[in-house]
């Protein structure tokens, strides 16, 4: 396991630590895309197919809010190509794998508990809960945790398992 060594907080242990195996969208990412496909649809495609002129405050109201809706779903995609995903007996850690740099983290107690979406082969998505019951609002550096989950891991049923057993106490 290479992890960068600043990730660590003094006296908190190691319990996986992984990278993501492709670069898949995540659920929010597929609602995300699709909104600003619905979106372009609505603004631009229709008014364009009915023969409709659009202005250039419609063209920018369009594209501006497709670019709105995908382009964080592009920057989600380029930034999971470099994380580093680390679970310890306390925290979930997104880190850069280049320079070490915690990206983002969520103690083991704030989080809702693990559910793992497992493909054929063994990987998956390790989620935190339903979007629907995040009761209160995330702090700025657990949102991307909790919107993304740890995404396209090996062995996602083991993660979810050690993430489980370390928010029970065990850990």
């Amino acid at each position: 396991m290479d992890v960068p060594t600043n990730v660590l907080l003094p006296g908190e242990r190691l319990l996986w630590s992984g990278r993501p195996q492709r670069l898949i969208l995540a659920r929010f990412d597929w609602y995300q895309f699709a909104f600003g496909l619905l979106w372009g649809i609505a603004t631009i495609v229709v008014p364009v197919a009915r023969h409709n002129p659009l202005s250039l405050f419609a063209w920018a109201v369009g594209v501006g809010g497709v670019a709105f809706a995908w382009v964080p779903v592009v920057a989600r995609l380029r930034a999971r190509r470099g994380v580093e995903y680390v679970v310890t007996d306390r925290r979930i850690v997104l880190a850069d794998r280049f320079s070490g740099r915690t990206r983002a983290s969520a103690y083991l107690g704030t989080l809702p508990p693990p559910v793992a979406r497992i493909r054929q082969d063994g990987s998956g998505t390790v989620d935190f809960g339903r979007f629907s019951r995040i009761a209160s609002v995330p702090t700025r550096s657990s949102f991307a945790l909790m919107v993304t989950g740890l995404v396209a891991v090996p062995e996602a049923g083991r993660v979810r398992d050690l993430i489980a057993w370390a928010q029970s106490g065990q850990g």
